[in-house]
């Protein structure tokens, strides 16, 4: 028999709302006048709103049936459950595609009708009128192109109450409707095709194609109309146009965890050096919001393993109270250790972000879907009773004869441990049962067999499941909506089988009540006892069957009747309830999940189930501790409160919560920072705020986040430790606290906020630093470098190279520390002291016996040490060596001149030696002022100040015979000479002073030369070399006044001012060579003369 839809034309109670489809606005106009609540009566020739003929079983069963009723509003919270009807799981034997008779061709669903506007086209016998043609299958708006019925018997149509203003909101939500339609229509398709191929008849019966107007009952219509409810409210529960999850417990947990203080860092010292080392190395891997998800995801799954087990794990065991038995409760007790709470806790939400995935055969990656991640931490870490199963399972006389039996069997169950419920009604031994006291069977005969038949379809159905067949928890997969709609088959299959077709209609369950109740006022009823007398099996083992199969198909009572605690019932409804057939009825449109960018290891669906399998549960019998922090942060971190899972973890231990706060913000399931509002919020009071909306937040976790506050807290507490010393991934380590403390706030989200948490944590380190810190402050470089804070690493080596300058005389070390700091100027300031105090001895100075060794190891192996310290920083190593130069090879020629301390003045290849080495040290002196300009850009190695006393040194290579220099240090004495005497006064006034401050030391016309020295200093106004420039010179000269390095007479081969009145001017000195230069460049011409004639 065929039917379709009547046309529907204007409701007799409401004005037609179709036209909202085509515009913004409902218009009063003639067309549409208004009847209500005093308008005239339809005529008596309105067209019926009843489909023609009998409508369909499966129609009345369907969703679409449910609703053609009272429309409800839309349910945002979680359906009454204990108002609820039990769900019997009925369905036609038939294939669904065939479920509304007569229809000739696969229809698409009612929101495709909705959202699309498709227009069904069905045959009729009879001749329609063209307007009934015209509206033909017309849904009003505000059903969700549901079929609207207000005929419907039996129940009242609300009132419309929408406002007609209110359309033109819709339009901004159209792209995500569109979006959400489109799958809607191809999850159809799939549904129908799954519900055909499901189509099977578990116990041979021959009328499948029966009528099933048996199940136009109440009680169906109740439970497709619970089954409507609940989808939407899952497609409510986070709005396209909001898509941040509601937190129910957020507010509640902040609570807690805001008025308690942050744990002290009591962990040994093993566990800390071995936690940092595995974080370290995430960041040294390159490990970053760069990197690939797929390869981020899994180091961080490897790293989160590691740290659970191979760290964290072992130190719990050692722990000498922990794992003690204690009152049943979702995680330890109240007493246990605060580090074995925050393990319990960083394993759970570890395992759902970050569970690697497992290997085939052939060494494939299979990631293991979220349901099994929890069902195996709750067999692990929240498992009651551990032996109840095989307790039950080794019972004699037989497993069923156990009073724990149907208790154990629905707790495997709804634990996802489908293989031991299988195994536990295989071998439960029905035949065994006694009854007592006179021990007769309970079960034999054909009741037995028949007992026996329905056991084994449940357990071939368990097998169909996905998670034994192919091991697969992917709940929205087809292929667990095939075994659901299979499952619901087999069930209705057992009905028939148990009670006759003509009581397939009716339910029975052991968590519920029946269709018909089984007792009125306490008593029988004639319905119930006959209904327990016709049934072909024990009516106890009945209901528990259909309990298991309601299980099995995802329905919300059974499982929550079958749970323990809440969080047992959590987890089971995640991984068995059938609340929305699709994971598109669980959030977003998949287009929008595109744009919101998620990219977490963990799909969003996923985490919104669970929040939303949270909500439920707790809001069931199941008792929740609120005060509890374990129950309120296991409650955070299923519901997706990273944020409080981190605020709890740092209550008990600071190095878990500091390794979570970073996996979570390097796998971006830590929600970011939200930005701090522009306008200064301390001008508004709280009544101000109150009426703007927004709260006043001036907590550290407000202003620094969630994870960087940790991380503070972390490394200040780290800090107030003065060695950590113990066993790392590697091998044995010992670091001080402060410099673990610099690693961990290196690694926040915030460079600011970074820079001064390590300026904070090394003022107190820096001001202990004396000349003996050598090491502290090579740890404290090379922290910095590695936390990319050099800036910071370049203070503190300049900051030790003033120590070493002021109070020391190893010189080479300031000389490096100045290079690591990259301060030319403070290097060059060294090295024209060290020149300046040479030259006005003539002589080397330090003396050989008195340089440190980092200065003797520059001077004897230059390339070796320069190479080594290439390795700590290049740039630091090339102007080091660059800038020694100039001394280096001054030295070289008071060590040439000199020899072994006797007279050399006949060794003719030293002099020779010597003068090369001097006439290298006047071109460099003489790069700044070539061609009589000065332009310090040249960056010459050797100041200016020095070249008329270097030219006094030369003075007696002049006028030799044989000849000591050659024609080109003729020529480079000659132009240092006429560029000095042609520069500005300015510079060849400073060199003049230091002239005469070498002459006259020369001469012993004063006390000392560190005296002259002192005095020079206060007269030279304007030398780069000796004032103005820099307090290091000052410094040092103070020093060689104090030190007394230069002991004794000086041994020297020669010494230029001897030759030199004490009263002669620079002057006269330059004409003296300028006259034996030309002498010798004559003598030179001449020779080269003669060469060329003989």
């Amino acid at each position: 028999m065929s039917f379709r839809f009547s046309q529907m034309s204007s409701s007799p109670s409401t004005p037609d709302r179709s036209s909202r489809k085509a515009s913004s606005g409902f218009g009063y106009t003639a067309e549409h006048p208004s009847t209500t609540p005093i308008g005239p009566p339809p005529p008596s020739s309105a067209p019926s709103f009843t489909p023609a003929g009998d409508p369909s079983p499966s129609y009345l069963q369907s969703s679409i049936g449910a609703m053609s009723g009272k429309i409800k509003a839309p349910n945002f919270g979680r359906p009454n459950l204990a108002q609820s009807r039990p769900s019997s799981g009925r369905r036609s034997d038939a294939p669904l595609g065939r479920s509304i008779r007569g229809s000739t061709s696969r229809q698409p669903s009612g929101l495709s009708r909705e959202y699309h506007g498709v227009e069904e086209e069905e045959e009729d016998d009879d001749d329609d009128d063209e307007d009934d043609e015209e509206n033909e299958h017309t849904n009003r708006a505000g059903t969700y192109g549901l079929p609207y019925d207000d005929t419907t018997e039996g129940e009242d149509t609300e009132p419309d109450n929408t406002n007609p203003l209110d359309d033109e909101d819709e339009e901004d939500q159209e792209a995500d409707v569109d979006a959400m339609m489109r799958d809607e229509a191809e999850y159809d398709v799939e549904e129908d095709l799954l519900r055909e191929i499901a189509g099977t008849e578990p116990y041979g019966d021959p009328d499948g194609d029966a009528d099933l107007m048996m199940l136009t009952t109440a009680a169906a219509d109740e439970r497709v109309s619970r089954e409507a409810e609940d989808i939407f409210r899952a497609s409510s529960f986070r709005s396209t146009m909001a898509p941040k999850r509601d937190l129910k417990y957020a507010t509640l947990a902040k609570d807690l965890y805001s008025q308690s203080q942050f744990a002290k860092v009591s962990e040994p010292d093993d566990v800390i050096i071995q936690t940092e080392e595995l974080i370290n190395r995430l960041y040294d891997e390159g490990v970053g919001p760069e990197d690939d998800e797929e390869k981020l995801d899994d180091t961080l799954a490897h790293a989160s393993v590691r740290l659970v087990k191979e760290i964290w794990g072992p130190h719990l065991e050692g722990l000498s109270n922990a794992s003690q038995e204690h009152a049943a409760k979702v995680g330890p007790s109240i007493h246990a250790p605060d580090f074995e709470k925050a393990l319990y806790l960083a394993r759970l939400v570890l395992q759902i972000h970050h569970t690697p995935a497992a290997r085939d055969e052939f060494g494939a990656a299979r990631p293991m879907a979220l349901p099994a991640i929890l069902f195996e931490w709750q067999h692990e870490q929240h498992n009651l009773d551990r032996d109840q199963t095989n307790a039950v399972l080794h019972h004699r006389p037989s497993p069923a004869a156990h009073g724990l039996f149907w208790q154990v069997v629905f707790n495997a169950l709804v634990r996802g441990d489908i293989a031991k419920t299988a195994q536990l009604l295989e071998s439960a031994g029905w035949e065994f049962v006694k009854k007592q006291p006179r021990g007769e069977p309970v079960y034999s005969g054909q009741v037995l067999a028949n007992i026996k038949r329905v056991v084994e379809d449940l357990c071939l159905v368990m097998r169909l499941c996905p998670a034994v067949s192919d091991e697969s928890w992917d709940i929205h997969s087809s292929d667990w909506t095939l075994f659901r709609l299979k499952a619901k088959a087999a069930k209705e299959g057992l009905i028939t089988f148990t009670e006759g077709r003509e009581r397939a209609n009716l339910s029975s369950s052991r968590f519920a009540d029946s269709d018909f109740a089984d007792s009125v006022n306490g008593r029988a009823s004639l319905a119930g006892l006959a209904r327990k007398a016709e049934s072909r099996i024990p009516w106890d083992i009945y209901e528990n069957l259909q309990s298991l199969y309601a299980i099995l198909i995802g329905e919300p009572d059974a499982i929550l009747a079958a749970a323990q605690d809440w969080c047992e019932a959590t987890i089971g409804l995640f991984g068995w309830w059938d609340n929305g057939h699709n994971k598109r009825n669980l959030g977003i449109s998949h287009s929008r999940l595109l744009h919101s960018g998620s990219q977490t290891g963990v799909d969003d669906d996923f985490l919104d189930r669970l929040a939303l399998s949270l909500q439920t549960a707790t809001e069931a019998d199941f008792h929740f501790d609120s005060a509890d922090p374990v129950e309120v942060a296991v409650a955070s971190a299923f519901e997706g409160n990273v944020e409080g899972v981190i605020g709890f973890l740092r209550l008990w231990s600071l190095p878990i919560a500091s390794s979570v706060a970073e996996i979570a913000s390097l796998g971006r399931w830590l929600p970011p920072q939200e930005p701090q509002n522009l306008i200064n919020m301390s001008d508004f009071d709280m009544e101000e705020l109150e009426v703007l909306g927004m709260n006043q937040s001036s907590g550290s976790d407000e202003k620094d986040g969630i994870k960087d506050t940790t991380l503070i807290h972390y490394a200040r507490s780290l800090k107030d430790r003065r060695q950590i010393s113990g066993t790392g991934l590697h091998g044995r380590v010992s670091r001080e606290g402060w410099e673990m403390a610099v690693q961990v706030v290196g690694r926040m989200d915030s460079p600011e906020r970074s820079e001064q948490l390590v300026q904070e944590l090394l003022q107190s380190v820096i001001e202990t630093i004396d000349e003996d810190s050598r090491e502290t402050v090579d740890k404290i470089w090379r922290l910095l470098n590695e936390l990319g804070m050099i800036n910071f690493a370049e203070d503190t080596a300049e900051t030790f190279g003033d120590i070493l300058a002021k109070d020391t005389f190893r010189f080479g070390e300031a000389l490096w520390y100045y290079a690591l700091a990259h301060r030319p100027g403070k290097v060059r300031d060294v090295l024209n002291t060290l020149m300046s105090i040479s030259l006005v001895e003539s002589t080397t100075y330090p003396p050989e016996s008195e340089l440190d060794s980092t200065l003797k190891q520059l001077l004897r192996e230059r390339t070796a040490t320069l190479q080594q310290f290439a390795k700590q920083d290049l740039e630091a190593a090339e102007l080091l060596g660059k800038m020694l130069s100039g001394y280096a090879t001054l030295r070289k020629f008071y060590e040439l001149r000199d020899g072994d301390g006797k007279s050399t003045q006949k060794s003719l290849l030293r002099r020779q030696q010597a003068a090369t080495a001097l006439a290298a040290v006047i071109a460099s002196a003489d790069d700044n002022i070539r061609g009589g300009l000065y332009d310090d850009t040249r960056d010459a190695v050797v100041s200016e100040d020095f070249l008329l006393a270097l030219l006094g040194e030369a003075s007696v290579f002049v006028g030799q015979s044989p000849p000591v220099i050659t024609l080109d240090q003729i020529d480079t004495l000659l132009k240092a000479i006429e560029d000095i005497q042609t520069v500005g006064s300015r510079v060849y006034d400073a060199s003049d002073e230091f002239f005469k401050l070498v002459l006259t030391s020369g001469h012993g016309k004063g006390s000392t030369p560190a005296d002259l020295l002192k005095q020079s200093t206060s007269s030279l106004g304007g030398s780069f070399m000796m004032t103005g420039s820099s307090m290091i010179a000052s410094q040092l000269h103070q020093s060689v006044v104090r030190s007394g390095v230069i002991k004794g007479p000086i041994k020297r081969a020669w010494d230029w001012r001897s030759n030199v009145f004490s009263g002669s001017s620079s002057s006269d000195v330059l004409k003296q060579i300028r006259l034996g230069l030309t002498r010798d460049l004559a003598n030179l011409w001449l020779e080269q003369a003669d060469s060329v004639i003989l």
